[in-house]
């Protein structure tokens, strides 16, 4: 039975790993789109800060989507229609 996340650890640590290589591979394609505008000819803001802000903005979705998948909520909070779970702490054993 999974954990209150919704996922196993084994799971979650399958998707991390895929989205760290995922994003690797975007890095070095970025890398390469970088290089092949700046031999194009195009100029700094083309060739260095455009590759940058796709790379960072695929890492933002990315981890939005993962954060989403994995249940993402903030510590005292559910999601709409889920009961709201108080966090535990050692006191209440």
């Amino acid at each position: 039975m999974p954990p209150a996340g919704g996922m196993t650890r084994f799971t979650r640590l399958l998707i991390q790993t895929a989205a760290v290589l995922l994003l690797m591979f975007a890095g070095a394609a970025t890398g390469l789109v970088s290089f092949l505008l700046l031999r194009a000819g195009y100029g700094f803001l083309v060739w260095g800060v455009l590759p940058f802000l796709a790379l960072v903005i695929s890492a933002v979705v990315l981890g939005a989507v993962i954060w989403w998948a994995a249940g993402g909520t903030l510590p005292g909070r559910g999601r709409q229609g889920e009961p709201r779970r108080e966090p535990r702490n050692g006191g209440d054993v």
